[in-house]
């Protein structure tokens, strides 16, 4: 920033992706206008659970005049971009109601999902247990309780730079004594690690102690977290992270990557925070030290069967295949990397690592040993008062956020199973495609995926985009003669050809991102690895050859 030479803002107004999400808002704001029995005061449950939605389409396949005047004069015309959009024929209607439409897929993966809630109610009834059958329609009513605005914007239906659906608050204590105007905010892929319970937080002069996390409204008197169910296979060859938003029956399921049985043993209850968290009701003075309590989280990419794969090529660098694939609306998943202990009435909670009472070390030492629940802990404060809660017993759980972006997955038919090698290819590529593709840094983002091909750890690197909902950074990776992936490839390695350290510095694969992995960081095993690339680019018929196993 002192010495470098800093770039202009650059607006790019034809980012089709972008229009497309005004092009929906436009049109669904002009058929709520003269439809307003179906926004129901941004209540989903008439346009989505009572599929008002099919109304909304057939009106737009009616392709009504002002629609097209309308988003005629709202969307700049710039290299026949209302053209290749298809605003005057209305083709963009296929892009997003068509059987691979962004709608199509959103509804299918919501009612899917609904689906799977009521068959393991049915599966839990008949084999008598009402608890489980219970909670899990408790979790289903949950499900389908959702805000019109926030449920199209987290479908990528809506463009989110006017609607922070992703971003919680830190906030105060309402029986503190000293409540002030305090807004502490953060999108909720930093607020995992930054606002987790236990976590130190210094504002206005004070220090504040994150204490709840808060539940979200189901109906008028009841409120649940949002939760959802990880597992990792326990292989030491495959740690592949598996999701699922449904609870985990007797029968199991089959691990992404390595396709062996995992038991509902092998998963985990975990908690997206959508509704924030709140302090503790005694804030501190600030001490001279660092805050002591400072959590941390990790990407993992989970995939999602909805997503639409936009392109998929294969490409031969000196005999070496590579694969890339991009697709839009695939998922991923920032996870707490410790674990909670959660009161289920108020929220109270506390870190696996924080000191709270000699009384507890046998609680403590059961918990290290896997224990989900622990009976000893003492009576805590209620988030609703300065009293005692009712509940002694904590429940153990993680805390994650789902989000859907684009994604670029790069694979490569050689030996990436040293994952000191590939996690450094990775932050090298990142920064070689921030410099030379003009990308905000932080606009992009990456993580590896391991996968097991042949007994053999084969690791990805995930390339996606980390503005919401996706902006089309990652895909333009992808193009049909490789150059561009051959460009980026070769400028990472230049970049650190031209640096002395060893093994790693900030000039070429550190930053405060990924300082928790500086020691893994190594410049050589990347540049070693890079100049397998070296040469002449050769595509590759996809049909040609028998896809890798992503």
């Amino acid at each position: 920033m002192i010495s470098g030479t800093i770039l202009p803002p650059l607006f790019k107004v034809d980012n089709e992706k972008i229009v497309r999400r005004h092009i929906y808002a436009i049109a669904l704001s002009m058929f709520f206008a003269t439809h307003e029995e179906q926004y129901n005061h941004n209540d989903a449950d008439k346009f989505i659970n009572q599929k008002g939605y099919l109304e909304f389409i057939e009106w737009i396949n009616t392709q009504p005049d002002r629609l097209k005047e309308m988003l005629r004069r709202s969307i700049p015309d710039i290299d026949n971009l209302h053209r290749r959009i298809g605003i005057d024929d209305f083709s963009w209607i296929e892009e997003f109601s068509g059987n691979e439409g962004v709608f199509t897929q959103l509804i299918n993966e919501y009612e899917n999902n609904i689906a799977n809630f009521e068959k393991l109610i049915k599966q839990f009834k008949k084999e008598n247990d009402l608890n489980k059958a219970n909670r899990c329609a408790q979790k289903l009513q949950h499900y389908k309780s959702n805000k019109l605005i926030d449920f199209l914007a987290r479908g990528n239906i809506l463009p989110r730079y006017g609607f922070p659906v992703n971003t919680v608050e830190l906030q105060q204590n309402s029986t503190a004594n000293n409540v002030s105007k305090l807004r502490l905010s953060r999108d909720l892929q930093i607020a995992i690690a930054e606002y987790a319970p236990s976590s130190e937080v210094v504002a206005d002069g004070r220090l504040y102690t994150s204490r709840y996390i808060k539940k979200s409204a189901i109906g008028k008197d009841k409120q649940d977290w949002y939760t959802g169910y990880i597992g990792v296979f326990n292989n030491p060859e495959c740690k592949t992270v598996n999701y699922s938003i449904t609870p985990i029956t007797s029968d199991g399921i089959r691990c992404s990557s390595c396709g062996k049985k995992l038991t509902k043993i092998d998963f985990y209850e975990s908690i997206e925070p959508r509704s924030g968290f709140v302090v503790e009701r005694q804030d501190k003075d600030v001490p001279m030290t660092r805050q002591e309590k400072n959590y941390r989280s990790e990407d993992y990419y989970i995939g999602n069967t909805a997503a639409k794969t936009i392109d998929k090529h294969k490409y031969l660098f000196n005999s070496i295949e590579v694969q890339v694939e991009s697709t839009t609306n695939d998922s991923l998943m920032v996870k707490s990397n410790k674990y909670f202990y959660v009161c289920p009435l108020c929220g109270y909670a506390v870190a696996e690592d924080e000191n709270i009472g000699d009384k507890e070390k046998e609680a403590k030492k059961q918990m290290r040993t896997g224990a989900l629940k622990v009976n000893t802990i003492e009576a805590h404060e209620s988030l609703f008062g300065k009293y005692d809660c009712n509940c002694k017993e904590l429940v153990r759980r993680s805390l994650h956020h789902e989000f859907k972006t684009d994604v670029a997955k790069i694979s490569f038919k050689c030996d990436t199973s040293n994952y000191n090698t590939m996690v450094s290819v990775m932050y090298a590529i990142l920064n070689a495609m921030a410099n030379d593709l003009n990308i905000e840094r932080r606009d992009i983002k990456a993580c590896l995926s391991a996968h097991i091909v042949g007994r053999v750890l084969d690791l990805s690197i995930i390339v996606y985009d980390s503005v919401p909902g996706g902006a089309g950074h990652s895909r333009r990776l992808v193009t049909q003669d490789g150059k561009m992936l051959h460009s980026i490839f070769m400028s990472a390695l230049r970049s650190l050809q031209a640096c002395n350290c060893d093994p790693s510095c900030y000039n070429c694969l550190r930053s405060y991102e990924n300082q928790k992995i500086h020691d893994l960081l190594d410049r050589k095993l990347a540049i070693d690895f890079l100049k397998q690339f070296v040469g002449e680019v050769e595509t590759v018929d996809v049909t040609a050859i028998p896809e890798v196993d992503l």
